[in-house]
């Protein structure tokens, strides 16, 4: 007897609810007639915007790596973290005891060959005023001549080793490459550094970074990227600077795609975004960019959600004098994040459906 009994209880229930759904009569706020508005819009005029967004990181347009051109052990670092430096400032010293000693050795080997250049000079001019009396062999002044002209070939090498010699001991002092802020110190006074002519690249000594143009860099989709050109204007902000907005300009953009980072079987495109820096915007804060594409002034537009395809036709249901819902073919312009202008096909005021009609499916 207790199964009938539910059974019966749950009739009861079922056509209660439906009595209530059924019946006329107000309802709530949240009934029938709000959802129905809910699902319904009108044509206004709006100004459209189509745009690329994308997100990345900021980074530095100009940032170099230090590194030592010579080995040695490193005897001071003359800048600190974050520092500002001129292009030509004193970044750090290598011991220089071995380049003065090479230069000191080069320079005394130059002097030597001049001597001897000399010497051997004096010796050809007076071989070949001897010849000119026949008193010594032609074969006695051709060899003073030789000897001369080999002289002079050693000066000439000399040279060369003291000029490398000296460039050796001015490499014992980096100097900044451009103007920028000093970061990524990473070795100690006292601490050997291999040169970046080595097998391995050299040590890393620091980093200098331009901080007065700054870029964003961001990965385009396939479908963004034929969209976007370089010298389109851009709007950043930044999520650890509420209120911070940076006009920007796409400034390259990759010709040919590349693996993503997170998925490789999906194919972007590096895409960078420079700007003025200011407003505390610095290297390594994310950021958010917003790529202008075209724009349209009060354009008569209505929610994306409104316009439909139907076998390669842009449709709107429009709500007629009566009520009744007419299937229209629209010509759709721009579209940002949440409208879509119309060109043709629907006027301002007019009311549309944001789902297709039932007896129109």
């Amino acid at each position: 007897m207790r199964r009938p009994a539910l059974l019966a209880l749950a009739a009861a229930a079922a056509a209660a609810a439906a009595w209530w759904l059924l019946a006329p009569g107000p309802r709530a706020a949240s009934g029938p007639a709000e959802g129905q508005r809910r699902l319904t819009a009108r044509a206004e005029r709006r100004d459209i915007e189509a745009a690329v967004v994308a997100s990345g990181f900021v980074r530095p347009v100009t940032s170099s790596e230090i590194k030592a051109e010579v080995s040695g052990k490193v005897l001071r670092i003359a800048v600190a973290d974050g520092q500002a430096v001129r292009r030509g400032d004193l970044l750090a010293t290598l011991d220089p005891t071995l380049a003065r000693a090479d230069r000191e050795e080069a320079a005394r080997n130059l002097q030597l060959q001049r001597l001897n250049l000399e010497k051997l000079g004096r010796e050809r001019t007076r071989a070949e005023a001897l010849r000119a009396r026949e008193f010594v062999s032609a074969r006695e002044a051709e060899d003073a001549v030789t000897a001369h002209e080999v002289a002079k070939l050693q000066l000439e090498v000399a040279q060369a080793r003291l000029d490398k010699a000296e460039e050796n001991l001015r490499r014992t002092e980096l100097r900044a490459p451009h103007d920028g802020v000093v970061s990524d110190i990473g070795v100690l006074e006292g601490q050997i550094v291999v040169s970046a002519q080595s097998i391995n690249s050299g040590t890393p000594v620091m980093k200098v970074s331009g901080v007065d143009t700054l870029r964003v860099d961001v990965n385009l989709n396939e479908f963004d990227a034929t969209r976007v050109a370089v010298g389109r204007e851009a709007a950043l902000t930044f999520d650890s600077l509420p209120g911070v907005r940076r006009p920007g300009k796409v400034v390259f953009l990759a010709s040919f795609g590349a693996s993503d980072a997170k998925d490789k079987d999906v194919r972007v495109f590096p895409c960078q975004i420079a700007f003025e820096s200011g407003e505390g915007v610095r290297p390594g804060i994310s950021a958010n960019a917003r790529i202008r594409l075209a724009a349209a002034k009060g354009a008569v537009a209505v929610p994306v959600s409104a316009i439909f395809v139907e076998d390669a036709a842009r449709v709107a249901y429009v709500r007629g004098a009566g009520g009744a819902w007419e299937r229209r073919e629209v010509e759709v312009g721009l579209s940002d994040s949440g409208w879509s202008e119309v060109t043709k096909g629907l006027a301002e005021g007019e009311t549309v459906s944001l789902v297709r009609p039932a007896g129109l499916r």
